[in-house]
């Protein structure tokens, strides 16, 4: 298996999402209806981490032993860097593995080189500064020196995966839904949604510009927020 190729739309809503902030997101996602697309704020940054967004190669895997290789004779961790295209996000679920890092600063290079834009976690890392200063971003639940040899390891590779989500209940990413993620957190954007999404929260953010100036001018914030309809534009998903 190679990694997919991204089109030019996906690559276009990425760099735009980039620069908007992933609250303006996050509220248009909640105004559509989809309130459990924020990850636990416990997956936290590691390191100086610039805003990054991409469609996810989501991974797994669980505690135990490394698993027997696949047919093409490779384990898939190493399978795994095959997967990793330009501009792709790898989202790692650990099935609530705590001990081990489940990956380190070679593992963090060789898909650094393969264009991977950032990597997230619900489980833990090491080698932390030398992911930043590689310039990978990461989002984790834990920084630990201890290696995952003989404790965990990735099992399988662009499926389904659940992570804990900001408001208790686990949210699914499914290959190519888009991460965006910056300095206060993670949300995920549907693939089959992006398109909408992305103009939306556009639109909300320059409504917000208008509603930072106004409040700078000294207006008050209740007769603000009344002539400026942030979400009328949105519509359920």
């Amino acid at each position: 298996m190679h990694a997919p190729t991204q089109n030019a739309s996906v690559i276009d809503l990425c760099n735009r999402l980039k620069r908007l902030p992933t609250a303006v997101v996050s509220d248009v996602l909640g105004a559509m209806g989809l309130l459990e697309q924020v990850l636990s704020s416990n997956m936290r940054a590691v390191g100086s981490t610039s805003a990054f967004a991409g469609p996810a190669l989501c991974l797994s895997g669980s505690e135990g032993a490394d698993p027997d290789a696949l047919p093409n004779g490779s384990k898939p961790v190493f399978e795994i860097d095959r997967w990793v295209s330009p501009g792709c996000v790898a989202v790692i679920a650990t099935g609530g593995h705590k001990q081990g890092a489940v990956i380190g600063g070679n593992v963090a290079l060789a898909w650094h080189r393969r264009g991977c834009a950032g990597v997230v976690t619900d489980g833990g890392i090491r080698d932390a500064a030398e992911c930043d200063e590689m310039g990978l971003p990461v989002f984790a639940t834990f920084v630990g020196p201890m290696s995952n040899k003989g404790l965990w390891a990735f099992r399988e590779i662009g499926i389904p995966v659940a992570l804990p989500g900001q408001r208790g209940s686990m949210v699914t990413v499914t290959p190519g839904d888009i991460i965006h993620a910056d300095g206060d957190g993670i949300v995920i954007i549907p693939a089959s949604l992006a398109e909408r999404v992305v103009p939306d929260a556009e639109i909300l953010e320059s409504m917000e510009a208008k509603i930072r100036a106004d409040l700078v001018r000294g207006d008050d914030r209740e007769a603000v927020y009344r002539r400026h309809d942030r979400f009328g534009h949105i519509k359920p998903a």
